[in-house]
């Protein structure tokens, strides 16, 4: 019989630990269960008085870690404390080779370019799977988010259709935003940045 209830003190099995599971099928057949790989305890930098694409939050995920039915969760949520007459914020998730730029990775969502009051937030949270590994990796996604607006805006959904990941290669998977006008009264920030990644054998 499993240990895990007494090993856990009765807690559930969340965030931060990591634990090989033996399937009970022999050598070899021990499952990730999980483990937390970023996590933050401050709000990210300003961004404001700019029109580039710039990252709020990243994780690198290095080279050949992902395997065929890796799952990567990813939650994040920022606010707009301060903004510009009719001025849009975008806001990004995307995953790509670290040595790509911000705007040129694969975007797995863009909310809507849309204006902005003060105090308006975003919330992304999203599940990449790993389908196939290598330099012609693919992986497929859906993402529940709000776009840039007054808290409990209706959330939307999304689905990502199956996208090239090159596995082999160091990935850097990141949150950034987007103004339409470059304004000093235009400012954003990242609060929340939760990653999450799971392989299921080892």
């Amino acid at each position: 019989m499993s240990q895990i209830p007494e090993l856990m003190a009765g807690r559930a099995l969340g965030h931060g630990i990591a634990l090989a599971v033996d399937h009970g099928r022999g050598a070899g057949s021990k499952m990730y269960v999980g483990g937390q790989a970023a996590s933050k305890t401050a709000a990210s930098a300003t961004l404001t008085n700019t029109t580039t694409e710039t990252a709020l939050d990243t994780l690198a995920i290095p080279a050949n870690s992902l395997v065929a039915g890796s799952t990567i969760r990813v939650k994040s949520m920022g606010i707009a404390p301060a903004t510009n007459g009719s001025d849009a914020l975008q806001v990004f998730l995307s995953l790509g080779p670290t040595t790509t730029a911000i705007a040129s990775r694969e975007e797995v969502l863009a909310t809507t370019d849309a204006n902005v009051d003060n105090d308006d937030v975003w919330y992304i949270d999203a599940i990449i799977q790993v389908r196939t590994i290598g330099t012609g990796g693919t992986a497929v996604a859906m993402v529940e988010y709000q776009d840039p607006d007054a808290v409990g805006t209706a959330k939307k959904s999304i689905i990502k259709a199956s996208f090239t990941l090159n596995t082999t290669v160091e990935q850097t998977l990141g949150v950034s935003a987007q103004w339409s006008n470059a304004d000093a009264g235009n400012q954003c920030h990242s609060d929340i940045f939760t990653v999450d990644i799971v392989n299921p054998s080892t």
